[in-house]
């Protein structure tokens, strides 16, 4: 409820400031927070680790700016998607996307860095019908605000649980998806080594879109300035794993930009038995 109320207080107060002032009033909010934060523990110590790894030096606050940034560029593009005309990008490696679009189905591998809800609009611009793979939060209520905003900013959703038919018939059919591939929603698991230890990685959409022959293509969002640069990387190879082949490209954006990572829970959670993706499996069956 909490929440919920937040968000809706947010949008109505993003509609009154200008964009950059709101973005950056909720950045400041974010590193206010992050002092009382119980994650703070947690993001100092993946931190040290990405920097342990060869990554550049952050420090927690920074991390929690960036994830309060990230709620203000949100809710202000949401409260007036006329401004998403005014986002500046750079964009690398485009002719990996534009290849992999003229061979068939893409899937899109994303992560928690930047801004990906920016990302996604950007990607429902430049890939016609992508459908972005989202958690379905609870209440119901909430679910369907995250939705409105989403769809706000252009972007056609379906729910991450219980979506597997969906999504599979979705590729099956000739169509693109996104999914953030950094942080396990529901079934269907594996580990990785990634920056030094393990940590799992959500298998179930990867397994999906290669069994119905889509090309697995990590693409990342960070800052830089007032502008947006995208980062698009080679498509993952068909005889390696894809939760290891993302990892790769994971730990290529963790250690240029760490603090811009909006993940508030322990970068190493491997070291158990990997989870089935039985509803992959059913998917596929039927």
């Amino acid at each position: 409820m909490g929440f919920y109320l937040f968000l809706r207080l947010g949008l109505l107060s993003a509609r009154a400031f200008p964009f950059r002032r709101f973005s950056n009033l909720c950045a400041r909010f974010g590193r206010l927070v992050g002092w009382l934060s119980p994650a703070r523990a947690h993001v100092s110590a993946n931190l040290l680790a990405i920097h342990a790894a060869g990554g550049r030096s952050a420090q927690a606050g920074d991390v929690f700016e960036s994830y309060g940034r990230y709620w203000g560029e949100t809710l202000a593009l949401a409260a007036r998607p006329e401004r998403l005309k005014s986002l500046r990008f750079e964009v690398r490696g485009l002719e990996y996307l534009l290849e992999a679009q003229s061979r068939g189905p893409v899937c899109v591998l994303a992560g928690h860095t930047g801004n990906w809800d920016v990302l996604a609009h950007w990607l429902s611009r430049e890939v016609p019908g992508i459908a972005i793979m989202v958690e379905r939060l609870k209440p119901q209520r909430l679910y369907e605000l995250f939705a409105r905003i989403r769809g706000a900013l252009g972007c056609r959703i379906l729910a991450a649980e219980g979506g597997g038919r969906e999504l599979y018939r979705h590729f099956m059919a000739g169509g693109h998806a996104a999914l953030a591939a950094d942080r396990v929603i529901g079934a269907g698991w594996r580990e990785a080594t990634l920056l030094g230890g393990r940590r799992r990685l959500p298998s179930a959409g990867m397994d999906l879109a290669r069994r119905a022959g889509a090309t697995l293509l990590p693409v990342f969002i960070l800052r830089d300035g007032i502008n947006f640069v995208i980062q698009v990387h080679p498509p993952l190879a068909e005889n390696e794993d894809p939760v290891v082949a993302y990892a790769h490209s994971l730990e290529c954006e963790l250690t240029e930009a760490p603090e811009q990572w909006c993940v508030l829970y322990p970068l190493h959670d491997g070291a158990a038995e990997a989870q089935p993706a039985l509803a992959a499996r059913k998917a596929v069956a039927s």
